[in-house]
Parts: C-alpha cells; sequence; structure tokens
C-alpha cells in the first residue's frame, strides 16, 4: 500500500472501535503515526496494541470529547510526545435512545449535542493551533446522513450531525488562510461488527444489502478509504463540503406500491412466487379501489 502519510501525526476520537478504529489502522498503515482518543479505557488499549501488532506507530490516550479539560490534555501529550498533530479526524460519538420525542430528557440532547458537536467543536479549536505552527492540516468530520434525512424520534441525534456539516463549512472559512482544510464525510449504513471489540460477525440480510444502489451495506473500509484520501495531498483543493458516502441510498425515491412491496419480499424470502403473487394481489385490491372511488364520486356528483 502506498505511504501517503510518512511523518504525520494523525488524532482520531473514537478511534477504538468501529469506523475510527477503521480510519485509525488505514492511517497507520500509510505511515501516520496515529493517537487513538476514546472514553472507553479497555477497548483503546486494545486497539493501541492491536495496531502496534501490525506495524502502525500508535499511541492510546483515554478521555473524553465532552470534556474542555480532557482535550487540553490529549493536545499536550500529543504536542509532547510528538511535537503537534497534521490530521484531526473528529469521529467519536453517540446514538440515540430511539424514545418518543415526548419522552427524551434535556439531559439526553445535552449529552448527545456536547459529544456530537462540541466536542468536534472544541478539538477543532484547540489543535488547529498545532496545525498552523506545522504550516498547516486537514480537519476531517465525520457527520451522517442523518443530517440530511431522518427517522422518527432522532431529534438530538440528527440535530448534532445537521449542526457538524455547518461547523465544517463555518471552520474551513476561518481556517483556510491558515492552510488547514476543513471536510465532513457523512456515512450512511455501515456495519461495524468486524472492528468491535471482541469482533463479531455481521448479521445482514439479502433486504439490507440489495436495497442499496451499491447492492451492499457500507463496511469501515469505505469510509477510511475515503477518508485517507481526503487527508492526503490528493485532495489539496477539497475543504469545507460533505461528501456522503452511502451506497447510494439518499439519492433513491422510495415510494410504498405494489413493486416496492413485492421486491422486498422477494429479496427478504428468496422466494420469488410468493413475490409475484402477493404483487397480483396489490394490484388486483388496487384496481377494485380505483372502480370504488370512481363509482363513489359518480354517486356523489349525481
Amino acid at each position: 500500500m502506498i505511504k501517503r502519510f510518512v511523518n504525520k501525526i494523525a488524532v482520531v476520537t473514537g478511534g477504538a472501535r468501529g469506523i475510527g478504529a477503521a480510519i485509525a489502522e488505514r492511517l497507520g498503515i500509510e505511515g501516520a503515526k496515529v493517537v487513538i482518543f476514546d472514553i472507553d479505557e479497555e477497548a483503546g488499549r486494545i486497539r493501541e496494541s492491536m495496531l502496534r501488532e501490525k506495524g502502525v506507530e500508535a499511541l492510546f490516550i483515554h478521555g473524553d470529547v465532552a470534556v474542555e479539560n480532557d482535550i487540553k490534555r490529549c493536545l499536550d501529550e500529543v504536542v509532547r510526545r510528538f511535537g503537534g498533530v497534521d490530521i484531526l479526524i473528529n469521529n467519536a460519538g453517540i446514538g440515540f435512545s430511539g424514545k418518543s420525542l415526548f419522552d427524551q430528557t434535556l439531559e439526553e440532547w445535552r449529552r448527545i449535542i456536547d459529544t456530537n458537536l462540541t466536542g468536534p467543536y472544541l478539538f477543532s479549536k484547540y489543535f488547529a493551533k498545532s496545525m498552523i505552527e506545522r504550516g498547516g492540516g486537514v480537519i476531517i468530520n465525520i457527520a451522517s446522513t442523518r443530517a440530511l434525512q431522518s427517522e422518527p424520534n432522532t431529534e438530538p441525534y440528527s440535530a448534532s450531525k445537521g449542526g457538524l456539516v455547518a461547523l465544517t463549512h463555518s471552520l474551513a472559512i476561518s481556517l483556510g488562510r491558515y492552510g488547514i482544510r476543513v471536510i465532513a464525510v457523512s456515512p450512511g449504513w455501515v456495519d461495524t461488527s468486524r472492528y468491535q471489540i471482541p469482533p463479531r460477525e455481521p448479521s445482514l440480510t439479502n433486504l439490507d444489502h440489495l436495497q442499496h444502489p451499491a447492492r451492499r451495506v457500507g463496511r469501515p473500509e469505505d469510509i477510511a478509504s475515503l477518508v485517507a484520501f481526503l487527508a492526503s495531498d490528493e485532495a489539496s483543493w477539497v475543504t469545507g463540503v460533505n461528501i456522503v458516502i452511502d451506497g447510494g441510498m439518499t439519492i433513491k425515491m422510495i415510494y410504498l406500491d405494489e413493486d416496492v412491496i413485492s421486491n422486498a419480499i422477494d429479496l427478504l424470502t428468496g422466494d420469488h412466487e410468493f413475490a409475484v403473487l402477493i404483487h397480483r394481489l396489490l394490484k388486483e385490491k388496487r384496481e377494485k379501489l380505483k372502480e370504488a372511488v370512481e363509482l363513489l364520486s359518480h354517486l356523489i356528483k349525481s
């Protein structure tokens, strides 16, 4: 593999598991010295060892991205050990409870915003100073397609990721004069099973995969590959944008009709004859309903 990051220092928040772990591994394999910052100390120590076994010069620092003093301590340690930072990946984040809007607490809202939005703001604020001293750098914020579209009851998470996209273009304008590029990456559905501790085997159906125009659910390596490109000099003219990487899901129009339902049944069960039967029944019901509406309309007019 090409070594694009020799002599570069990369900090990855939330790098112990999932997408963050894949990004840390990819940057490290390409030559970067990698710092993992994570709230899970046990997972962080294990990931640090795993990276070192792959030949990556890795350092784990324990802390919470929502605690300003932890961020300052992280910067001090990175500067002491490596002299500064060139690449910052704001990846750490937490999800949502799934509770109804009316049952969500202010505490949940604040914790998600503090972690997913305030944390990247503070990391960028403090670490950009070190980048300026080194002549520039790259900040990549891991957002989400939920910044652009939502399911019910995801308000704190969606707001945090939408805010992160807005923070990205604001930082890009503020820091551009110092040679610092800032980019957001918004992943869709990514199965992180193999990057958990301990690793797990994915549990996915054909429907999970084939509903994507790219015909599969995403993998952490997909995001890591894009991030590595964006962090490299090959992307030196890219800044201030949000790049969606989701297998095509956000551009796919979905209207419930007999075609969509029968295709889903076909993918889910693998029983094409049953899917065809369901399609025919739904279409017959639709025609009968149409006839009934026309008759009712005629009677009203009469």
